[in-house]
Protein backbone atom coordinates (compact mmCIF):
# COMPACT_ATOMS: atom_id res chain seq x y z
CA UNK A 1 0.00 0.00 0.00
CA UNK A 2 1.12 3.25 -0.54
CA UNK A 3 1.98 5.66 2.71
CA UNK A 4 0.05 8.66 3.77
CA UNK A 5 3.02 10.73 6.34
CA UNK A 6 1.14 13.08 8.59
CA UNK A 7 4.30 13.38 10.77
CA UNK A 8 6.47 16.14 10.70
CA UNK A 9 9.11 14.66 9.40
CA UNK A 10 8.20 13.27 5.84
CA UNK A 11 4.52 14.97 6.16
CA UNK A 12 3.11 18.43 5.17
CA UNK A 13 1.36 20.28 7.52
CA UNK A 14 -2.10 19.57 4.84
CA UNK A 15 -1.37 16.19 5.31
CA UNK A 16 -1.20 16.43 9.50
CA UNK A 17 -4.26 18.97 9.42
CA UNK A 18 -6.43 16.35 7.30
CA UNK A 19 -5.05 13.72 9.65
CA UNK A 20 -6.23 15.52 12.66
CA UNK A 21 -9.21 17.15 11.48
CA UNK A 22 -10.71 13.49 10.46
CA UNK A 23 -10.16 11.98 13.73
CA UNK A 24 -11.70 15.03 16.06
CA UNK A 25 -7.91 16.18 17.22
CA UNK A 26 -7.37 20.10 17.50
CA UNK A 27 -5.03 21.35 14.86
CA UNK A 28 -1.56 21.80 15.96
CA UNK A 29 0.77 24.03 14.75
CA UNK A 30 4.81 23.34 15.79
CA UNK A 31 7.31 25.37 17.45
CA UNK A 32 6.24 29.05 17.05
CA UNK A 33 4.81 28.47 13.51
CA UNK A 34 7.31 31.06 12.10
CA UNK A 35 9.48 28.53 10.78
CA UNK A 36 10.68 28.63 7.05
CA UNK A 37 10.35 26.02 4.60
CA UNK A 38 10.38 24.73 0.93
CA UNK A 39 6.43 25.57 0.06
CA UNK A 40 4.15 23.93 -2.00
CA UNK A 41 0.95 25.59 -3.14
CA UNK A 42 -1.84 23.80 -1.69
CA UNK A 43 -3.18 22.55 -5.49
CA UNK A 44 -0.04 20.60 -6.26
CA UNK A 45 0.23 18.64 -2.43
CA UNK A 46 -3.76 17.85 -3.22
CA UNK A 47 -2.42 16.32 -6.94
CA UNK A 48 0.41 14.53 -5.11
CA UNK A 49 -2.09 13.05 -2.93
CA UNK A 50 -4.65 12.17 -6.24
CA UNK A 51 -1.73 10.45 -8.63
CA UNK A 52 -0.77 7.94 -5.44
CA UNK A 53 -4.61 7.11 -4.92
CA UNK A 54 -4.86 6.53 -8.77
CA UNK A 55 -1.62 4.76 -9.23
CA UNK A 56 -1.61 2.14 -6.45
CA UNK A 57 0.93 -0.62 -6.64
CA UNK A 58 1.47 -3.67 -8.08
CA UNK A 59 0.57 -6.66 -6.01
CA UNK A 60 3.94 -7.27 -3.83
CA UNK A 61 5.81 -4.23 -5.38
CA UNK A 62 7.14 -2.12 -2.93
CA UNK A 63 5.22 1.32 -1.81
CA UNK A 64 5.44 4.45 -3.43
CA UNK A 65 7.16 7.30 -1.79
CA UNK A 66 6.19 10.17 -3.25
CA UNK A 67 8.24 13.43 -2.28
CA UNK A 68 6.36 16.81 -3.33
CA UNK A 69 9.52 18.90 -2.86
CA UNK A 70 11.77 17.28 -4.91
Amino acid sequence: INRFDYDGDYGTVLNRFLIQAAIGYPLTVHGTGGQTRAFIHIQDSVRCIELALDNPPATGEKPKIFNQMT
